[in-house]
């Protein structure tokens, strides 16, 4: 497959990371292609610096016949209030700051599993093992935009944009995502269960601990 002659590579900041999924069989898209995602938390003055170089890029290469840009991998970061809708859905409102989604495809052509690299605070290859990025986490995202075409079936365009793709994540600050992790208060009950007797078939030890993943 031939390089698109207009990607463009882009690194950004240093910023917040969320919704980071670059291992396993990634996440299903709209058309059922799985990918793996990360973004980036823009500040108003960042996504504004951003924009202005997307918007000459789209003016210099958006595809015949495209009228406006759709979309350019840009949204508003949004959060739930405490109110609710008439279905009893949390409303949402704007935190003020922005979304860049960056994302490549899961698997090459070929179907074998592609590789996120990633990098720690000095810039050194690091392998996650079964570490995940969790949300607060903080980097860099590296990686490339381009335009995007979508055609009906007599070749018209029905929509055009902006799309970025993920190359590789800087994590100068961990925070780990946990799925599924609760605490609890102790109990003053002599009695209670320590998980130091054959009451249970486990073990409070680490010997059997699970053994990383695969390298990235």
């Amino acid at each position: 497959m031939a390089t698109s002659k207009t990607l463009t590579e882009y690194k950004t900041p240093k910023v917040s990371l969320v919704w980071v999924k670059i291992t396993g069989d990634g996440e299903e898209d709209l058309q059922g292609r799985m990918k793996y995602l990360a973004s980036a938390v823009l500040s108003e003055e960042q996504k504004d610096e951003l924009e202005a170089e997307l918007n000459a890029f789209w003016k210099e290469n958006k595809p015949k016949g495209a009228k406006k840009m759709k979309s350019n991998g840009i949204s508003k970061e949004m959060r739930k209030t405490d109110e609710t809708d008439e279905d009893g859905d949390a409303i949402k409102e704007h935190t003020g700051n922005y979304l860049l989604q960056f994302k490549t495809n899961a698997t090459w052509p070929d179907g074998n599993q592609n590789k996120i690299k990633v990098y720690n605070a000095k810039g050194k290859p690091v392998s996650l093992g079964d570490t995940k990025i969790g949300n607060g986490s903080v980097g860099k995202i590296a990686g490339s935009y381009d335009i995007y075409a979508v055609k009906d079936k007599q070749g018209n365009i029905t929509n055009a944009g902006i799309t970025f793709y993920l190359n590789g994540i800087q994590v100068i600050k961990l925070e780990e995502y946990t799925a599924g992790e609760v605490e609890f208060d102790a109990e003053d009950d002599e009695e209670g269960w320590t998980g130091e007797d054959d009451s249970f078939e486990g073990s409070t030890t680490e010997d059997e601990a699970p053994k990383a993943g695969p390298r990235l």
